[in-house]
């Protein structure tokens, strides 16, 4: 089972050249999340995957397996989830000791600045949302995750600033935020924000 939790994750950052294999990855990532959210939720209210290492999760998931009454497939999908989504470039600190500045690419720049409608950076963030399976945890457009709000008009509710600084550091509006810091750029940030925006329109 390590092996394929492994060929998983491998295949969700493998890029242009293992596209369909990232795809896979990004529909057993997202799957895991909602079957976190839904059963996990039920009795540890989604404790956040920082909590715990790959090996930990590796344990407590077959523990849990039959208490929750998880298929086989269901479990390898939480497990996936977790892993793929635990590795949080702050937690560095308290695990090494050692402080890790935050990388140049993901200072935050201009947080204030317009949204970009550029077809190109849209479709970036699209894609940029499917493989960090943001769809597990949250609704954009009409499908998605409950686990976290919904990303509908999250632009236009709380400001596109909010956005990118939420996305560049989950917990810096709420310390106890279950989103990982899944280490994007300010690029990607951008990216990310312009799909998002194009929603603005949905409830």
């Amino acid at each position: 089972m390590r092996t394929l939790i492994a060929v998983v994750v491998a295949g969700l950052v493998a890029g242009s050249a293992g596209t369909t294999t990232a795809q896979s990855a990004a529909s057993q990532i997202s799957r895991g999340a909602e079957v976190y959210g839904a059963t996990c939720g039920r009795c540890h209210q989604a404790r956040s995957p920082l909590e715990r290492t790959d090996r930990e999760w590796i344990t407590i998931a077959n523990h849990m397996r039959v208490r929750a009454n998880l298929t086989g497939g269901q479990m390898r999908a939480v497990i996936a989830f977790l892993q793929a989504t635990n590795n949080d470039p702050a937690r560095a600190v308290s695990v090494t000791g050692r402080e890790m500045p935050m990388p140049a690419e993901q200072q935050p720049q201009d947080l204030e600045g317009p949204v970009s409608t550029d077809a190109e950076r849209i479709e970036e963030g699209r894609q940029l949302t499917t493989q960090n399976a943001c769809l597990g945890c949250h609704v954009i457009g009409d499908a998605g995750g409950n686990v976290g709000p919904s990303l509908n008009n999250v632009v236009q509710r709380k400001g596109a600033a909010f956005v990118r600084q939420k996305m560049l550091n989950p917990t810096f509006d709420n310390a106890t935020s279950m989103m990982p810091n899944f280490g994007l750029t300010n690029d990607q940030v951008e990216a990310i924000t312009a799909y998002l925006a194009t929603f603005n329109g949905s409830e």
